[in-house]
């Protein structure tokens, strides 16, 4: 048996079992997830040093038992419970502000992406410690309805994308006027369809708000409308508008140091891949031809076309294809670098049907020896008036280069006199500037600041000076036929000496030479001979005929090509010739005036149904529907 003070102990031990085994299922019983816990069941900070104390159970045997690594950051999550709406907030703040910086300010956009992925920190971490919250959220009732309308406006988002791609890949144009105003011809369309490479026009023009003149902005119109009609054929034809102020870096690819000022109303058409670019010369100064100069410009770009240049053979002319001292292979050189095709065009002594080809963009003669056959003038004077052998106009104006010496034959200096253009039989002794030791050679530095800036300023650098030896002078007819403008003259210490044999000139008494200055090259527009008759109406611009005449050919000659600016003013003076040369026809669109004129009656009738038709249906509909609903 036992005593009472036996049973007294058992009770006790059980008693004190029954209360380990209660608070150890009760414990049991807590939610593990601490973010199921209510918050009056979470341990108080306050008793962090107790609980500590408290893991060390007596007796011997006993587990020494330790709470998850996760429990140590409940006072961070508590406190991203209780600052969770400034978090979120926080969040999409700087989500929505990274996506903008992203996307419209290519400069900060890796700032974007910091500030974007911030946001998604901040809204991840919130929805993590808050998952339960969240999930309930989308399984609840309204978090169902929610969901389901995020779901609906997602998909009619991207229904509206996916059509808006679609029709941006794949749309069409339709023009509607009646003469086909802003349609292409299918030569330019021909050309755009089989693109080899990437193109990219360069519009140098100013803004609209800074165009005062109304001409000037008119044109600026009609080249970017025909710049939008080529963009939209084909996806390799892009195109940008520059204001050369704005942007002198564009400015100086293209034209060096050449002033902003004198880059204004130009459009330059590059291939990418090639990195050609070609310079597009209106034919016109309205512009009326805008598209076949485009499609010329393109096929220059591309190199699927080049401009030709013919070289007259046949009269004793220099050869293109010599590599002599005194021949012009360097000259045909330099001509192709510039992405031309140079042939040699050669009339016999003998030939009577003569013609100069159609697709020559400019004809050089370089130094003839002989004379030249009447035959042969004819046909010249035909290239030069614009016109082909059975009268019909050609396509584009006759452009010519002259080379002349002082021992020029007689029947082309006859030919260039009816043009207006006198070429002297001396040469040019110039006293002030001369190559040291060689006073028969002309050192020529003085360029005419009003000539044009393609020939004597063309990349912004002024021109070296231009070497020539023994070269005469031009003498230029003025008249209602024609206009001239030197490119360059001597010094006014300068003479023209007849004798090729004396070097000093003589100044005074009856035998004195001529004094200077002289006009060594000359720029001549002409629309017809000397004596012709003068128009009365305006010329079309076949019939106008460009010439520049050099009073040297041996500064070109392959012993003397790579000497100073000379091969520079030739190559400039060609590409000015050539700028305006179309390698395709395409007939000018008709601009058709349409009026639509109304009488007082169609007008009120217009005016008011335009004010009552629309809003008179909208109201009969909404008359139908409350009758219908109510």
């Amino acid at each position: 048996m036992t005593s009472s003070s036996n049973q007294d102990a058992g009770q006790d031990a059980g008693k004190q079992d029954a209360g380990e085994e209660a608070s150890q299922s009760a414990g049991n019983q807590r939610p593990r997830d601490w973010r199921r816990r209510r918050r009056s069941d979470r341990p108080a900070p306050s008793a962090e040093g107790q609980t500590a104390s408290t893991q060390v159970r007596s007796g011997d045997g006993d587990e020494v038992l330790s709470q998850p690594l996760i429990n140590f950051f409940d006072p961070a999550f508590d406190q991203v419970v209780i600052y969770s709406g400034p978090l979120i907030f926080a969040g999409i703040i700087a989500l929505v502000t990274g996506i903008v910086v992203a996307a419209f300010i290519s400069s900060m956009r890796l700032y974007g992406f910091i500030d974007m992925g911030i946001g998604l920190a901040l809204l991840g971490g919130v929805g993590a410690v808050l998952f339960s919250n969240v999930l309930t959220a989308f399984v609840s009732r309204t978090g169902r309805y929610g969901a389901n309308t995020l779901l609906l406006i997602g998909a009619f988002t991207g229904i509206v994308v996916v059509a808006n791609v679609v029709s941006f890949e794949n749309h069409s144009r339709m023009d509607v006027t009646a003469t086909n105003q802003f349609s292409l011809g299918n030569r330019t369309k021909d050309v755009l369809s089989n693109l080899s490479e990437d193109v990219r026009a360069t519009a140098f023009y100013k803004d609209a708000e800074d165009t005062d003149s109304p001409d000037l902005a008119q044109r600026r119109n009609r080249v970017l409308n025909t710049l939008e009609e080529f963009d939209s054929r084909t996806s390799k034809f892009t195109y940008r508008v520059v204001d050369p102020d704005l942007k002198p870096e564009i400015v100086s690819k293209y034209f060096g140091a050449r002033p902003t000022g004198f880059v204004t109303e130009i459009v330059v058409v590059e291939g990418m891949d090639s990195e050609r670019f070609d310079v597009l010369r209106p034919t016109d100064a309205s512009y009326t031809r805008l598209e076949q100069d485009l499609v010329t410009s393109t096929l220059v770009a591309t190199g699927s076309e080049k401009k030709l240049i013919y070289f007259l053979a046949g009269h004793g002319e220099r050869d293109v294809n010599s590599g002599t001292s005194d021949g012009y292979a360097a000259v045909r050189s330099g001509l192709e670098s510039d992405n031309y095709r140079v042939q040699t065009l050669n009339w016999g002594t003998t030939d009577i049907d003569l013609e100069v080809p159609l697709d020559a963009a400019l004809l050089v003669i370089a130094d003839p020896t002989s004379s030249l056959p009447e035959a042969h003038e004819l046909a010249l004077d035909r290239y030069l008036e614009g016109v082909q052998s059975d009268g019909t106009l050609r396509r584009e104006h006759g452009r010519m280069i002259f080379l002349a010496e002082p021992d020029s034959p007689i029947s082309f200096r006859n030919f260039f006199a009816d043009w207006g253009l006198q070429i002297y039989t001396g040469y040019i002794r110039d006293v002030g500037s001369s190559v040291p030791g060689l006073p028969q050679t002309l050192s020529l530095q003085n360029f005419n600041p009003e000539a044009p800036l393609d020939i004597t300023l063309p990349k912004g650098e002024r021109l070296q000076s231009v070497f020539m030896p023994g070269a005469t002078a031009i003498g230029l007819l003025q008249d209602s036929l024609r206009t001239g403008m030197p490119l360059a003259a001597t010094t006014a210490n300068s003479y023209l000496i007849n004798d090729p044999d004396r070097t000093e000139p003589i100044t005074s008494g009856a035998d004195a030479d001529q004094p200077g200055p002289f006009i060594p090259v000359v720029l001549v527009r002409s629309i017809g001979q000397v004596g012709s008759e003068t128009p009365t109406s305006q010329r079309e611009p076949s019939e106008i005929s460009d010439i520049i005449v050099f009073g040297d050919s041996d500064f070109l000659s392959n012993n003397s090509y790579n000497q100073g600016g000379g091969s520079d003013l030739f190559l400039n003076s060609a590409n000015f010739l050539v700028g305006d040369f179309s390698l395709v026809s395409i007939r000018p669109k008709v601009f058709a005036f349409r009026e639509f004129n109304l009488d007082a009656n169609e007008y009120d009738f217009v005016r008011f149904s335009s004010w009552l038709f629309l809003p008179g249906i909208m109201g009969l509909m909404a008359a139908f529907v409350w009758w219908v609903r109510r």
